[in-house]
C-alpha cells in the first residue's frame, strides 16, 4: 500500500514538473513564471544573456556625500526592491572609499512597454509607426487594448528614445480644441434683448496675445468653436491653462474647453524602465491639505474660477499634514471597482490612522482637497464627503497602470531611500558567453549527461537503468523548481548544477554497489535492495548534508559581501544537492523495488556489474 502511494506521488510530481517546464510563460492569476525567449523558460543571468550596467551617484538629502550608514542603507533597499520586483541575480554594490556611488548590473529585461491614450479621439496609428521607423526602431508591436495603445519592444529602450516618443505624441499630433461660450445679453434701443457670441476675430486677438498658433479654425453654432494645434503638450506641460487664461479675457462667458486627440496618459513600463524607476525613486509619499482659493479675482468669470481655484498654484495654498511614508504598514497593488482603474492600496499604523481621520474630517467640512505626492510628483488631489476611519485608503493617478501600481507598492514597502540617487552612467553589457557559445556548451553538457547514463546502464545493468531514469527525473525536478522559485541561472550557477548532477550520480553508484555487495553475500534480491539502500543512506546523507552546509555558508558570505555570483552558485548547489538526495534515495528505491518484481528482470545477475563465480550463484 505504501509502495503504491509512493509511485502515485512520484507520477504526480513528474507530471507537474513536465507541465511547469513545457508551459511558457506559466500564469496563475497574477503569478507568472517563465520566459518564452529562453530554454525551458529559465531566468538567465547577466553573464549568459547580457544586461544593463547602471552607476548612480549617492548624495545626502542636504547635497553632501553620504555617510557609510546611509550608503549601506541605500544598497540594502535597492537590493530588496529589485529582488521583490523579480529582477533576480542583480549585482548591487557600493563604489568608492568612503562609498559615494552604487553599481547595479541587471540581467536583460525583455519587452519594454509604453502604454498611452488620447482624449476622445485617437490619431492614425500609422503616424506612430512611421515615427518609430524614422527613429531606427524596427522590432516592436503596436496594439489597441480597450482605450489604450500598447507599444511592446523586444529590446530595451534608453531614456532618450522614450522621451523622443513622448515628445512626438504630445507635440506633433494634431489636437482639436473645442470651446464654448454662453451669449452676452445686449439691450437694444427698442427694448428688446439681443444674444451676442464672440466671433473669430475676437478669439484670434486673445490667442495672438498669448502667442498661441493654430493650424485651422472652424466656427460652429451658438458660441461653439474648434481650432487645431499640434503642440498641445501633456499634463502640467500642456497648453490647457494658457488657452483657458487667454479665452477668459474675452468679454463673454467662457463655458468649457475639450481637447480631442490630446495625449491623456503615458507610462513606460516593463523591462529595464521599471527597474530604473524602482532604483532611482526615493519613494517619499506625502499628504498635504490643499486650501483652495476663497477670493475670486474680479477679472475672472465664475465658471473659470471654479476650474482654477483648487488647481492653479497662484490661488491655492498647501500645508503639511504630518502623515508620511513612515506611517505606512503595508502597500499592495489592486484594482478599484468603483473607479475601474489600478490603484495602490495603503494601510496606516495607529498614529497614521488617527491623523488620516482628522485630515479627511477637515477637508469634508471645508471643501478643500487632499494632495498626495510621490517624490514631489503630484499623484491625485481627491476631496472627501466624510471622515475616513479604519486606517486604509488607496491612491491612483492618470499615469498609474497595473505595472506602475506594482512598482509604487514595492517602493513603499521597501521604505524610502535615505539619500538621493543621480544616474551618471548607463550602458549595455554583453554576455560573457555569446548565444553560439552557450548553445555549444549546452550541447556538450547534454552529450556528457547521455554518456554518463549509457555508462550507468551498461555497467550496472538494471540498477543502472533505474538510476538513469532517476537522474532524468531529477533533472526535470531541478529545472521545474528553479523555474518556479525562480532561480537565475548564471555561469556559476550552471557549474553548481553540473556539480549537483555529479552528486546525484555518485549517490546512485553507492546504492548500486551496496546492492551488489548484499547479493554477493548470499541475500535474496528484495532483501539485498532493502539493505543496500539502508546501508548506502548514511554515506549519501553525510556527504550531501556537508555540501548543503557549505552552500549555506557560501550564500551567507555572498549576502554579507554583496557577491551575487557566490550567492547564485551557493543557492543552485544547495537546491540541486537537496533534490538529488531525495530523488536518488526515495524515487530510485520506489522504482527499483517495482522493477525487481517483474520476472523478466528478477535474475540476480542483472543486478551485479561483474558476474563472479560463487557457490550461491550459477555460472
Amino acid at each position: 500500500m505504501l509502495r503504491f502511494k509512493g509511485i502515485v506521488i512520484v507520477i504526480i510530481c513528474i507530471i507537474i514538473a513536465a507541465l511547469v517546464i513545457s508551459i511558457n510563460p506559466l500564469k496563475i492569476n497574477n503569478w507568472e513564471r517563465g520566459n518564452k525567449d529562453t530554454i525551458f523558460g529559465m531566468v538567465l543571468g547577466l553573464d549568459l544573456i547580457g544586461g544593463t550596467h547602471l552607476v548612480y551617484e549617492i548624495k545626502s538629502k542636504t547635497g553632501e556625500n553620504p555617510s557609510v550608514e546611509d550608503a549601506e542603507g541605500v544598497r540594502k533597499i535597492i537590493e530588496r526592491r529589485v529582488n521583490e520586483f523579480g529582477v533576480s541575480e542583480a549585482n548591487v554594490q557600493l563604489i568608492g572609499s568612503p562609498p559615494d556611488k552604487i553599481l547595479i548590473q541587471i540581467p536583460s529585461q525583455s519587452q519594454d512597454k509604453i502604454t498611452f491614450s488620447f482624449s476622445n479621439k485617437d490619431p492614425d496609428a500609422s503616424l506612430i509607426t512611421d515615427k518609430l521607423h524614422q527613429m531606427g526602431i524596427e522590432d516592436f508591436q503596436i496594439e489597441k487594448v480597450e482605450n489604450d495603445f500598447v507599444l511592446t519592444f523586444n529590446t530595451s529602450l534608453d531614456q532618450q528614445k522614450i522621451d523622443e516618443i513622448k515628445n512626438f505624441l504630445m507635440n506633433s499630433l494634431e489636437v482639436v480644441i473645442k470651446i464654448n461660450f454662453s451669449p452676452k445679453r445686449i439691450e437694444l434701443p427698442t427694448g428688446e434683448t439681443k444674444l451676442e457670441f464672440p466671433n473669430k476675430l475676437d478669439i484670434d486677438a486673445v490667442l495672438e496675445d498669448e502667442k498661441i498658433e493654430y493650424l485651422s479654425f472652424t466656427s460652429k453654432e451658438f458660441g461653439a468653436f474648434e481650432f487645431t494645434i499640434n503642440n498641445y503638450g501633456y499634463d502640467k506641460d500642456s497648453m490647457n491653462d494658457e488657452i483657458v487664461s487667454a479665452l477668459s479675457k474675452l468679454d463673454y462667458n467662457f463655458v468649457n474647453l475639450e481637447a480631442d486627440g490630446a495625449l491623456n496618459t503615458f507610462v513606460a513600463s516593463g523591462g529595464i524602465q521599471s527597474a530604473k524607476r524602482l532604483i532611482g525613486s526615493t519613494a517619499q509619499l506625502e499628504f498635504r491639505i490643499r486650501e483652495c482659493g476663497d477670493t475670486k479675482p474680479e477679472d475672472l468669470d465664475e465658471s473659470v474660477w471654479e476650474l482654477v481655484k483648487c488647481f492653479d498654484p497662484q490661488f491655492y495654498n498647501e500645508v503639511a499634514t504630518g502623515l508620511e511614508s513612515k506611517n505606512l504598514t503595508d502597500a499592495s497593488p489592486g484594482t478599484n471597482a468603483e473607479i475601474g482603474q489600478p490603484v495602490v492600496n495603503i494601510t496606516f499604523d495607529d498614529e497614521g490612522s488617527d491623523t488620516f481621520y482628522e485630515i479627511t474630517d477637515r477637508i469634508s467640512r471645508t471643501g478643500d482637497l487632499l494632495a498626495i505626492y510621490l517624490d514631489n510628483e503630484e499623484l491625485i488631489t481627491p476631496g472627501a464627503d466624510k471622515a475616513i476611519s479604519g486606517g486604509s485608503a488607496y491612491i491612483y493617478g492618470r499615469d498609474i497602470n497595473a505595472t506602475r501600481a506594482r512598482e509604487i507598492a514595492i517602493q513603499l514597502r521597501s521604505g524610502a531611500l535615505p539619500a538621493t540617487l543621480t544616474l551618471v552612467q548607463e550602458r549595455n553589457v554583453d554576455a560573457v558567453l555569446g548565444s553560439e557559445s552557450l548553445s555549444k556548451s549546452l550541447f556538450a553538457g547534454t552529450i556528457g549527461f547521455v554518456l554518463v547514463l549509457l555508462f550507468m546502464m551498461a555497467y550496472y545493468k538494471v540498477p543502472g537503468v533505474v538510476s538513469s531514469l532517476t537522474l532524468i527525473i531529477y533533472v526535470g525536478f531541478v529545472l521545474a523548481i528553479f523555474k518556479i522559485i525562480p532561480v537565475t541561472l548564471t555561469l556559476s550557477g550552471a557549474a553548481a548544477l553540473i556539480l549537483s548532477i555529479g552528486f546525484a550520480v555518485d549517490a546512485n553508484i553507492l546504492i548500486a554497489e551496496r546492492i551488489k555487495e548484499e547479493l554477493l553475500s548470499g541475500r535474496n534480491l528484495l532483501n539485498s535492495i532493502s539493505i543496500g539502500f539502508n546501508r548506502a543512506w548514511p554515506s549519501i546523507r553525510d556527504g550531501n548534508v556537508s555540501t548543503i552546509i557549505t552552500a549555506i555558508v557560501l550564500f551567507w558570505f555572498g549576502s554579507r559581501f554583496s557577491t551575487s555570483v557566490m550567492q547564485g552558485f551557493a543557492l543552485t548547489l544547495g537546491l540541486g544537492v537537496l533534490i538529488s538526495m531525495i530523488t536518488s534515495f526515495y524515487v530510485n528505491r520506489i522504482l527499483i523495488v517495482i522493477v525487481s518484481r517483474f520476472n523478466i528482470v528478477s535474475n540476480t545477475n542483472l543486478y551485479i556489474p561483474v558476474v563472479k563465480k560463487n557457490k550461491n550463484f550459477g555460472d
